[in-house]
C-alpha cells in the first residue's frame, strides 16, 4: 500500500505540477476516501449483526490511530517530494535567433543567473527533436551549447535539471606534456596549438612564439603523435597531423610581446600554468611567465569546437608607465608577398618550415575584433600594436590558422572565414531565456 501512496504522489506531481495545482488538495482527498473505504468495509462486514461490536469498534479507533500515523509519515514524505520538485524547476526554453543573412554554427554561452540557476548546476538540454544536447560549464561559470541557426530564424532548446549524458567523445582537448620538454598543447576538431615550456627554456633554445599544429581529421590526435612520435617524427606527414610551422626566435602564430624603443621585446617560455576549461566543448589554460625588470606577463587561451580561431587574453602586470605592446604573426623570408592586412586583422600564406618539399600552405591569423590597434609589418612580422598600454589592462585578440589539406583550400576562401568570424563577432546570436 505503501507503493501505491508513493505511486500516487509521483503521478500527482507530474500531472498537476505544470498546472501548478497544489498536491497536498488531491492527497488529502485521497487519504479520505482511503480512510472511509476501510471504515465501510468494517461496518459492511458487522451489518448483519445490525450493530457493532465492541471489538469492531476498538478496531475503529485503532485503524483511526494507524491512519494518523501513515498521514504524518505520508506528509514527511510529500514534504521531502516537495523540495525536491522546488530544486527541480520546470523546463526552461532557450531560444537562440540569428538576424545576420548568414548561417551560423558556433558555441553561445549563458549565464547561470540568467538560467536562474547557480553555476554548475546539473542541466540537461535537448534539441527539438528531444536529442539530448552537449554543454559545458565554463570556469567562469557559463553554460556553453554548440547551436547552428539559419540566416534570419531561430532555433529552440528546451533545458531543465538532471544528470547529462556523458558523451562518447570530446571536441576539444590539451595538457602539459612532460614527455616532451613540458610543453603545453591543445586542439579542437580543426587545428592544434602548442606553447614551448621552461624545460627548454632551460636547455637554452630559442621558442618564444605559439606553434601550430594542422590536422586533416577531425579527431583528437596530439596524445596519439606524442606518444607514438618520441624522435619527434610528427614533423612528417603520416596521414593524421603534423608540425611543420615554424617558430624559433619568433613570434610564431599570435605571440603578444612588449615594444620598447621601437623593438619587440620577445617573450620566454611561461613558467606555470593552470587548466581552467577541459572540455568537450571548450578548452582553457592561464599560463604565467616569468617576473622580467618587475614585470610579469600572463595570457588565458581559449580554443572552441569548430573553431581555427583560439582567444587571447593577455595582461602585463609591473608596468610603471604606459608602453605599446603587440601580438605578432610570423613572416617568411621565403615569401613575404602573401600578407593581407585589413582594418581589424592580418592573414597570411605560411609556406612552412620546408616550402620546397611541403608544397601546401597553412593560413595564419590574428584577428582583433574589439580592439583598436595599428597594424605593421616589422623585423620579419605582421603586429598589432595597443598604443599607451597601462598595467593590468586586458588585451584582447584572436589568432588562428588552417592548413589547405584539410578545411580550408586557398587564401580566398581563409580570407571569407576570417570575415564571418568577425562578422559573427560583432553580430551575435541573441540568446533568449524563457
Amino acid at each position: 500500500m505503501q507503493l501505491i501512496m508513493i505511486s500516487f504522489f509521483i503521478i500527482c506531481n507530474i500531472l498537476f505540477f505544470a498546472a501548478n495545482v497544489p498536491l497536498l488538495f488531491y492527497i488529502n482527498k485521497f487519504h479520505a476516501l482511503f480512510h472511509t473505504a476501510n471504515v465501510y468495509r468494517i461496518i459492511s462486514i458487522n451489518e448483519k449483526n445490525s450493530r457493532l461490536s465492541v471489538k469492531d469498534g476498538l478496531f475503529c479507533v485503532l485503524l483511526q490511530k494507524v491512519h494518523k500515523i501513515r498521514m504524518r509519515k505520508q506528509l514527511f514524505l510529500l514534504a521531502f517530494v516537495l523540495i525536491l520538485q522546488s530544486s527541480l524547476k520546470a523546463q526552461t526554453t532557450i531560444v537562440v535567433e540569428n538576424k545576420t543573412n548568414q548561417q551560423r554554427s558556433e558555441l553561445i554561452s549563458i549565464s547561470a543567473e540568467q538560467l536562474g540557476v547557480k553555476p554548475r548546476t546539473k542541466l540537461i538540454v535537448r534539441d527539438v527533436f528531444d536529442i539530448e544536447q552537449p554543454t559545458q560549464w565554463t570556469y567562469d561559470g557559463r553554460l556553453l551549447m554548440s547551436v547552428y541557426v539559419k540566416p534570419n530564424d531561430k532555433a529552440t532548446f528546451k533545458a531543465q535539471a538532471g544528470i547529462p549524458e556523458a558523451f562518447e567523445r570530446s571536441w576539444v582537448s590539451g595538457r602539459m606534456y612532460p614527455e616532451r620538454l613540458e610543453d603545453i598543447a591543445f586542439e579542437n576538431d580543426r587545428i592544434g596549438f602548442r606553447l614551448y615550456g621552461p624545460a627548454l627554456q632551460k636547455r637554452g633554445e630559442k621558442g618564444f612564439g605559439h606553434d601550430v599544429w594542422v590536422k586533416r581529421t577531425t579527431e583528437l590526435v596530439l596524445d596519439k603523435l606524442y606518444r607514438d612520435d618520441p624522435r619527434l617524427n610528427f614533423h612528417l606527414d603520416h596521414g593524421l597531423a603534423l608540425d611543420c610551422y615554424g617558430v624559433g626566435p619568433s613570434l610564431g602564430c599570435g605571440t603578444p610581446c612588449m615594444i620598447k624603443e621601437g623593438k619587440i621585446v620577445y617573450p620566454w617560455c611561461y613558467e606555470t600554468y593552470k587548466i581552467l576549461d577541459k572540455g568537450p566543448l571548450r578548452f582553457t589554460v592561464q599560463v604565467n611567465f616569468p617576473t622580467v625588470d618587475g614585470v610579469t606577463e600572463h595570457r588565458i587561451l581559449s580554443l572552441d569546437k569548430g573553431s581555427n580561431f583560439c582567444e587571447a587574453t593577455v595582461w602585463f602586470d609591473g608596468i610603471s608607465k604606459p608602453i605599446d605592446i603587440a601580438a605578432g604573426l610570423a613572416i617568411r623570408p621565403a615569401d613575404p608577398t602573401t600578407v593581407v592586412i585589413g582594418k581589424d586583422y592580418v592573414h597570411y600564406a605560411d609556406p612552412t618550415v620546408d616550402p620546397e618539399r611541403h608544397q601546401f600552405q597553412i593560413y595564419s591569423a590574428l584577428l582583433f575584433p574589439d580592439t583598436k590597434v595599428t597594424i605593421k609589418q616589422q623585423e620579419n612580422h605582421v603586429l598589432g600594436i595597443l598604443k599607451n598600454y597601462q598595467s593590468g589592462q586586458r588585451f584582447h585578440y584572436f589568432f588562428g590558422a588552417a592548413w589547405s589539406e584539410f578545411d580550408v583550400r586557398s587564401q580566398a576562401e581563409w580570407q571569407l572565414r576570417i570575415g564571418g568570424f568577425i562578422k559573427a563577432r560583432q553580430q551575435p546570436l541573441k540568446v533568449t531565456v524563457q
